[in-house]
């Protein structure tokens, strides 16, 4: 397969009347979705090709033909998260210039305050066959353009050609064993590249996808028991929320699962070792990567228990390598800088959405810190830019996180610095729990486990730690909270 319009071509060839894809409100078959697809690009045809296409939709099967249809045609599917603000909408659509700005019915009304005359602007239902003639993506074509943040940066451009794609499908396929019997449930969102990677593999292999609009914990396990899934992917915090106490017959619902997928926000070793306990046959994993450099490394939990902090090797022709302050290869369990290197890295960021240079000579520098050990896993302490730096001594948010995730009581914790007269800066960690938890409690705990210029000054109990879509800890946000107090 060379474009990602051949997945779902090939699946529909092999298995016409299998049930491809299942919403809250329909489902399709493969022969089905396939028609629905090519209607969709037909009318897309009217554009040139490599034309922007912006999708507004929640996970449905209408984000689903709009994705598909958009680069089955040729053009780039632009994918626009539904929470996201009037403000960065409109800065997304300025920067990617798109022809046609499509919503669903219930998010229309955001993009029809877009002011603009160059642009056209439909509902999912104004889509109509055309008899535009047909065209193939090229494997170097654009598939798709997501902008991405992170935690604390500015929105970087981040277009992915089909050659990235189709490079970091078959390496998912291959490790993780996914095959055409699969039914897979997915309460992720499509517009970023964890959820959508998922909904390639389905169809690369040709299973059964059920897609979520929300992480809500009732419909997930239903969905698995309803449908007897085989997979589900959901991100770390999801995880732990369902292997709490406070779902009944979660363990028997999980059982039988050949496959849990997560990413590599922090999976705590109780939510890995609970889950290991509950699958029969089934194996826990997850992955290290970007939206930049999808998928560059996995870990299967069963394989290796020792190995349980870590986000794994790399995967099959991916090369990484860490480099430290003074530019230098660093050794063994030495820390610094991940650089990626291989197929499923992106050439080049959207026109002008990075001012510095991130990827030279094919190598992507990610700014995230980690190391190296002897058998070639890698392990992530954070991010350059998250570093506390405590009267000279560098100290990362995710080791006091992970040491004050220890306590049972404890649901959740983010960790930043903040500024300080006497030391530069000082950590602070926010707390979830639904415990009556003292802060002498954890205090305590802290005192035993780590070096005392680690130890956070304050404690502040929260409902919830900020995160984006993929799981990772807005620290920008918790430090406007703090500022707030």
């Amino acid at each position: 397969m060379n474009t990602v319009a051949d997945f779902l071509n090939n699946s529909y060839r092999t298995n016409p009347d299998k049930i491809a894809i299942i919403d809250n409100d329909s489902e399709l078959t493969y022969s089905e979705l396939h028609k629905e697809v090519n209607n969709f690009s037909s009318f897309l045809n009217k554009f040139p090709k490599n034309s922007v296409v912006s999708l507004l939709f929640d996970n449905t099967n209408e984000f689903v033909i709009s994705y598909l249809g958009t680069i089955n045609s040729g053009c780039i599917a632009h994918l626009i998260p539904t929470g996201i603000s009037q403000k960065n909408l409109i800065d997304q659509i300025s920067s990617a210039k798109p022809k046609l700005v499509l919503a669903s019915e219930n998010h229309f009304s955001k993009i029809a305050e877009i002011e603009s005359e160059n642009i056209e602007k439909l509902r999912f239902s104004d889509v109509k066959k055309t008899s535009y003639q047909d065209r193939q993506p090229q494997p170097s074509d654009y598939a798709y353009l997501i902008y991405t943040s992170g935690t604390t940066s500015s929105p970087k451009g981040v277009p992915v050609t089909h050659s990235n794609c189709v490079f970091t499908t078959t390496n998912i396929v291959r490790t993780l064993q996914y095959s055409q019997n699969d039914v897979d449930v997915l309460p992720l969102p499509l517009s970023h590249s964890f959820g959508l990677g998922c909904l390639h593999t389905s169809f690369y292999v040709g299973s059964t996808l059920i897609i979520h609009k929300t992480t809500e914990i009732p419909q997930i396990l239903d969905s698995i028991k309803n449908h007897h899934a085989s997979t589900l992917a959901a991100i770390p915090s999801t995880l732990s929320k369902i292997v709490s106490n406070s779902f009944s017959d979660s363990s028997n619902i999980l059982s039988n699962l050949r496959l849990i997928i997560t990413n590599s926000t922090f999976l705590p070793p109780e939510t890995t070792k609970k889950l290991k306990k509950i699958l029969k046959n089934g194996k826990v994993a997850t992955y290290y990567g970007l939206t930049e450099a999808s998928r560059s490394t996995f870990l299967l939990f069963n394989n290796d228990i020792t190995k349980i902090e870590s986000v794994g090797k790399p995967a099959p022709n991916v090369e990484i390598k860490i480099i430290t302050n003074n530019g230098n290869t660093s050794n063994e369990y030495e820390i610094g800088e991940v650089l990626i290197k291989g197929p499923n890295v992106i050439d080049e960021y959207w026109v002008d959405t990075v001012k510095e240079p991130k990827i030279k000579d094919g190598w992507l520098a990610t700014g995230d810190l980690g190391f190296l050990d002897s058998d070639g896993y890698l392990y992530l302490k954070g991010r350059k830019d998250d570093i506390i730096n405590v009267a000279g001594e560098k100290v990362s948010p995710i080791e006091i996180e992970l040491m004050i995730k220890q306590l049972d009581k404890i649901q959740d914790v983010g960790v930043i610095g903040v500024p300080d007269k006497t030391f530069g800066e000082i950590p602070v960690a926010f707390i979830v729990t639904e415990f009556n938890l003292k802060t002498n409690e954890i205090l305590s705990h802290c005192i035993k486990t780590l070096e005392r210029y680690k130890i956070p000054q304050n404690f502040i109990f929260i409902d919830s730690v900020p995160k984006n879509e993929s799981g990772k800890i807005e620290r920008s946000a918790l430090k406007e909270m703090y500022t707030k107090q």
